[in-house]
């Protein structure tokens, strides 16, 4: 894509939502969970994150598509097609709000300004899961790992409570084998471009090369 995850991302954040995420919070039920804890969607709910980091797995083969973002009504996408069948694990200690369809439907269809709010988060639902896309389609594997180290590194600094490594983030998210992934990284930390510890990136030292 012409602008990075990180600046998308950023400008996402910048968005005022305050007031809307405040009415949910007042109508709504504050719920926390436990880091790897997975979420059980109630019909006729949504749940809205509000602090910490959710991913979003297929159910049937557990393959991480990625992370929620800030305030996505999750339940919203099942509500309208129940065909879905999505997993939702906490990867940082959580709080959520469940809100029923009644009340969410209340605060986001009561005046135009709330109905922006909600196109703005579902239009960036729909701009990171396109940006998801292109990542995965990638060339090589090593084309589709050297986008992961920045998604990571930036993740590390949004959510620094996870405690997922890197060589898993890129697993669980690509279904590469471990022993091409830690090689990859092997070589990259031998040459100096990155720096880990303990499992986990600390920092991309220079500009990754093209190929591999």
């Amino acid at each position: 894509m012409a602008a990075s995850f990180e600046n998308i991302h950023r400008y996402y954040k910048s968005l005022d939502m305050e007031r809307q995420v405040n009415d949910i919070c007042k109508s709504g039920e504050p719920l926390t969970f436990a880091v790897t804890k997975k979420l059980d969607l109630t019909p006729g709910f949504i749940y809205v994150p509000v602090e910490g980091s959710v991913a979003i797995l297929h159910a049937e083969s557990e393959l991480t598509i990625g992370n929620a973002i800030d305030f996505m009504p999750i339940g919203l996408m099942e509500r309208y097609c129940p065909l879905l069948s999505f997993e939702y694990k906490c990867m940082t200690p959580v709080k959520i709000v469940k809100i029923s369809y009644e009340n969410f439907d209340n605060i986001f269809f009561q005046s135009t300004e709330n109905m922006q709010v909600l196109s703005n988060i579902l239009i960036f639902m729909t701009i990171f899961s396109l940006e998801l896309h292109a990542e995965r389609k990638q060339l090589t594997s090593y084309q589709t790992i050297k986008p992961m180290l920045y998604r990571y590194l930036y993740r590390a600094k949004t959510y620094p409570k996870e405690s997922e490594g890197l060589a898993n983030f890129i697993i669980r998210r690509t279904k590469l084998s471990r022993t091409h992934v830690f090689r990859v990284l092997a070589d990259l930390k031998e040459g100096g471009y990155i720096t880990m510890k303990n499992g986990k990136l600390v920092s991309i030292n220079k500009v990754l090369p093209d190929g591999y």
